[in-house]
């Protein structure tokens, strides 16, 4: 499942580089919820060595956070993440400490600027934690664990693979050959056909020239051809960004001929914002009238120009708050904290990572180090946001140290845009696992 995460998380972020969020690259910005820099970070957190454990980014009122954000992309994660902090410190903290989120750095994905970052959280703001970390270039990775300061936010590259102190909101992405198993996703997405039936239908998938989309197509073919269909084409000759496609023509007609001179049943595209929805108005241009199926398009600033297109995203959808009270919960601390936010993966991905961090935090209890922290973090902790009963929450289930060492048992939904909105097709399910051709023992 780690190579579909982390297309799933990459492409969909990149939906904000289109919107509201600046695409500038500035390395800091100050985002506190007292309206404190780095500098109140490090001057109020006390010593870092308690005789009961280490106490950085500790006060007997307050716990200090900072995050690293890839902000083109990612921007949108910062809302997340505090529109979770208001809701908890409204109600009195945690155990009567008020989160406080003093520095957002943004990484611009870049590997050198991403150890700065970190160095400069650890060492100068001497935070306790990390929090939302999203970034698909986490160089500091080693840094943050080697130096025992827990990490959290949406695993979308491998470097977070076996950390003890990263904890992923959905588990923690790793090699895909290092996993016996793969998702059986077919199984669901199925459901996007007529019939509901994927025995006999016929698949086109198209990527970028990239490894990633590459070992991503390979991923869906075990799982395809596990529930009866066929794949006909698969496609990685896209020229990968910053590269930019002049005419998506030869690209659709590949397709459009690639089950024997005819469509295929369905077409599933593993690419950038760019080259999706390129690509989705060729086919719907040359009259394409199968199951068009992405990873990037679900955000209501694309929604006018993706009708009918069906996105599978890793959360239960926002459409879905009126029968899943976690999802309404979430909105309700999103549009609280800030009434003109847009309602988008990353925002999203930010308030879940909060919510498993003060998760953790609650069963620790007032006696807080990061011994005692990383005690509980890793003793058997087991997270659903929102679930009820047996029903899902927003997110599937995550139990660490377990995902550690790969992803949660994977979760999706899909949604399909009407053309000014979007209507959920398949709410979030957990699909079942299969042995997994990639795995190299």
């Amino acid at each position: 499942m780690s190579s579909m995460k982390k297309m799933l998380g990459v492409a969909a972020a990149a939906v904000v580089a289109l919107g509201a969020c600046s695409s500038t690259k500035s390395s800091t910005s100050g985002t506190g919820s007292s309206g404190t820099g780095s500098s109140a970070s490090s001057s109020s957190s006390g010593g870092t060595q308690a005789p009961g454990g280490t106490t950085t980014g500790i006060t007997p009122t307050e716990i200090h956070v900072g995050s690293i954000n890839y902000k083109s992309f990612f921007g949108d994660a910062t809302v997340g993440a505090q529109a979770r902090i208001k809701r908890e410190n409204d109600a009195g903290g945690v155990n009567g400490r008020k989160i406080v989120l003093d520095q957002v750095i943004d990484d611009g994905q870049d590997s050198t600027q991403d150890l700065n970052a970190a160095k400069t959280l650890v060492e100068q703001a001497k935070v306790f934690a990390l929090v939302p970390v999203m970034t698909a270039n986490l160089s500091s990775a080693d840094y943050l664990e080697q130096h025992k300061v827990p990490f959290f936010g949406w695993s979308i590259e491998p470097r977070w693979c076996n950390k003890q102190y990263a904890f992923g909101m959905n588990g923690n992405d790793c090699d895909p050959s290092t996993t016996p198993e793969t998702s059986d996703f077919a199984a669901t997405e199925k459901a996007l056909f007529p019939d509901g039936q994927a025995q006999g239908k016929t698949i086109g998938q198209i990527a970028e020239d990239n490894n990633s989309a590459r070992v991503a197509l390979e991923s869906f073919v075990a799982s395809w051809e596990h529930n009866g269909a066929k794949v006909v084409i698969q496609d990685t000759s896209m020229p990968t960004p910053p590269a930019v496609v002049g005419d998506y023509t030869p690209f659709a007609e590949k397709l459009l001929t690639s089950n024997g001179g005819k469509p295929p049943d369905l077409i599933q595209m593993v690419m950038s914002v760019s080259d999706t929805l390129g690509l989705y108005k060729k086919l719907v241009s040359l009259g394409y009238k199968g199951v068009v199926q992405d990873f990037t398009l679900y955000d209501p600033r694309l929604a006018a120009s993706t009708k009918g297109l069906a996105t599978n995203i890793q959360f239960a959808p926002y459409e879905s708050a009126s029968s899943v009270p976690a999802v309404q919960r979430m909105v309700t601390d999103l549009k609280a904290a800030d009434p003109n936010v847009i309602l988008s993966q990353p925002a999203a991905a930010g308030y879940w990572s909060m919510d498993l961090f003060i998760a953790m935090l609650k069963k620790t209890g007032p006696n807080l180090t990061r011994e005692s922290f990383m005690q509980t973090a890793n003793g058997n902790f087991t997270w659903n946001y929102g679930a009820v009963g047996g029903a899902l929450g927003g997110v599937g289930q995550v139990e660490f140290p377990k995902n550690h060492s790969g992803g949660a048992l994977p979760c999706q939904s899909f949604v399909t845009s009407t053309g000014s909105a979007f209507a959920v097709t398949i709410p979030l399910t957990c699909n079942g696992l299969i042995p997994n051709p990639l795995y190299k023992k």
